[in-house]
């Protein structure tokens, strides 16, 4: 399929706003789309070369592609920077520039889907001496061979921000619309597999086909996400009586698999950390008993066998270097509560009771390296409120309360597993921009405005924060967002969707200033979620609810 034919239609997604339209549209193109370039067309409609499961990444930043359309086009990078800048869309400021080509090839060719696929996978493999120049090599062939539109979406692609406004719902509702399948069944495929191009392929041939699909080993699925509650007995009166309460661990979610000697570790962002916590993989190695896939919260252990709070051990998941360093520095014990997979069997739809007693078959435990999540199963509110206090005081967030019959839905947060905090009430908010400071902190970002998730999934203001935040933290947060800035106005910069922090506040009030509708009152900035996603943010629902509570209670 010729590209350009795709950018039609991704050209159309983008002036379109109806989900309903935006549906038909993709379930047309996924019609008409050759078999072979089916995965690849998925991909990119979700902004992306490879699946969410995969660990490879394109690793093109805007300053590279930027500098390769500066040398077809005849821009200067400076010009393409200031359209970035003016537009705040990488893939505009690249088409601008291409409508003033220079560089002609004549015996250019038409670019298709399987070129492009084949291209940007050669580019995210290219490491070593040399490597920089074969990319921009790679760059300049596909930009000098694109159109404008074409080079706007080939942009946007390398950069993974597609901004068509179609996100993985519309997609599993076009799968079932174009081949006839009930949503639910390729939803549930794409739960087990993660990757939606292997579903749209597998849909094609039909519902028994789709039905096949299953956890495999080394690819990583969307963790289960639980809703919050205020109180014990709310969460007994969702759950039903009895259900089991675990600590909630101050710690860092792990995905863990293993076949055989291999082991391998995935974040809530399923980014592979196996290198990072090489502690964690060996103490899986020897106490895990055949080929599985394992949860569990890593927390680190301090002087006296403290258990110490999420911060100390984050920095782990970034760090590159002096591994061995950081594991003597801060040694950590997991502590795992699930299990989803087991020796070629899914598990994930038998009852949590039953995967419990699974686990704690499977899982030989090792003091202060690997043990079983702490757990007690009661109807009692007396006896939650007990062991709530007993949580606590062993410096953890509070308790998780599952539904013993519940299955295990990858991705979703679902009423059968719940948290209770003993903290301020707190949102998982996206940073969407910032201003800088003044004075000393003139060269730092100081106040940071922030979003959660609207009911499509994009990103919705709720408020600004700047308290709670340290001199340290600031260094931190400027050096983490001054690469995903998109646009500048004065002292305030946008910023790309990406970094998820913890907001504690006091109330949360209607608003028409915010998009959202809501404002936090008195905002204080808690910690960076180096281990959540965006799409790992707080909902536009559970604000409502908590507004709602509020205003009744």
């Amino acid at each position: 399929m010729e590209f350009a034919a795709l950018c039609e239609t991704f050209a159309l997604l983008e002036e379109t706003s109806s989900r309903l339209e935006k549906t038909a549209i993709v379930a047309s193109l996924l019609s008409e789309t050759p078999e072979g370039d089916l995965e690849a067309t998925v991909s990119f409609m979700l902004g992306s070369v490879f699946p969410p499961w995969s660990t490879e990444k394109v690793g093109v930043g805007e300053k590279l592609i930027i500098k390769a359309a500066a040398d077809v086009s005849g821009r200067t990078e400076r010009e393409i920077v200031d359209m970035l800048r003016e537009t705040g869309d990488i893939g505009r400021a690249i088409e601008h520039a291409m409508e003033h080509k220079r560089q002609v090839q004549f015996m250019a060719h038409h670019l298709d889907v399987a070129r492009v696929h084949a291209d940007l996978l050669r580019l995210a493999r290219l490491e070593g001496k040399g490597s920089q120049d074969k990319k921009l090599k790679i760059l300049g062939g596909l930009l000098t061979n694109a159109s404008p539109p074409e080079a706007r979406y080939l942009a946007r692609i390398v950069v993974e921000t597609m901004r068509t406004g179609v996100a993985e719902g519309i997609v599993r509702d076009a799968i079932a619309r174009a081949y006839g399948i009930e949503a639910s069944r390729v939803e549930h495929a794409f739960m087990l597999s993660n990757d939606m191009g292997l579903v749209a392929h597998t849909a094609r041939e039909g519902p028994e086909a789709l039905d096949a699909i299953s956890l495999t080993p080394f690819r990583p699925v969307r963790m289960m996400a639980a809703q919050k509650v205020q109180t014990a007995k709310e969460g007994f009166e969702a759950l039903g009586r009895p259900c089991a309460l675990e600590y909630k661990y101050d710690g860092f979610r792990m995905q863990m698999h293993k076949v055989g000697d291999r082991v391998e570790i995935f974040t809530r962002r399923l980014e592979e950390v196996s290198t990072q916590f090489r502690d964690v993989a060996e103490a899986v190695r020897e106490c895990v008993d055949g080929d599985c896939i394992l949860e569990g919260e890593t927390i680190g252990i301090g002087e006296e066998g403290a258990w110490l709070p999420f911060q100390h051990i984050s920095r782990r998941i970034r760090r590159k270097y002096h591994i061995e360093e950081a594991i003597e520095t801060v040694p950590v014990m997991t502590h795992v509560f699930d299990i989803l997979y087991k020796d070629g069997e899914s598990l994930i739809d038998r009852p949590f009771q039953e995967r419990r007693a699974i686990l704690e078959e499977t899982v030989r435990e090792a003091p202060g390296r690997l043990v079983h999540s702490i757990m007690h199963i009661t109807g009692s509110e007396q006896e939650a409120e007990a062991f709530f206090a007993e949580s606590v005081a062993k410096g953890n967030e509070g308790l998780m309360l599952k539904r013993l019959d519940s299955p295990y839905v990858p991705g979703m947060r679902v009423g059968t597993m719940l948290k209770l905090k003993s903290v301020l009430e707190s949102l998982d908010c996206i940073v969407i921009g910032a201003e800088w400071g003044s004075g000393r902190r003139a060269h730092l970002m100081g106040t940071f405005h922030i979003a959660i998730l609207d009911e499509t999934g994009a990103p919705a203001a709720i408020g600004k924060v700047a308290t709670g935040i340290t001199d340290e933290m600031l260094e931190e947060l400027t050096r983490r967002l001054r690469p995903r800035i998109t646009k500048e106005e004065g002292t305030y910069v946008a910023l790309a969707p990406d970094l998820v922090v913890e907001v504690a506040y006091e109330e949360i009030q209607r608003s028409p200033t915010y998009e959202s509708g809501f404002a936090l009152r008195f905002p204080r900035l808690l910690r960076l979620r180096d281990d959540k996603g965006p799409g790992d943010a707080d909902s536009i629902i559970r604000v409502f609810e908590i507004f709602e509570n509020d205003t009744l209670s």
